[in-house]
């Protein structure tokens, strides 16, 4: 089965699925810009917040 959701994307993200990450990373490009503002530093910073929510969730 080829679910694409982001709790299912998720779940492969925490147990070590690489490109599960990205997906969801590529499904929140827009809102990380939105809040990122053009600055590259927080745009990071948001990303690797993501990514460390990601892994400590209990799905």
């Amino acid at each position: 089965m080829n679910n694409e959701s982001i709790y299912f994307l998720g779940v492969r993200a925490k147990a070590g699925d690489e490109v599960a990450l990205i997906k969801i990373i590529d499904k929140k490009r827009k809102l990380i810009e939105k809040y990122s503002r053009g600055d590259e530093d927080r745009y990071q910073y948001i990303l690797e917040t993501l990514i460390k929510g990601i892994k400590n969730y209990k799905f």
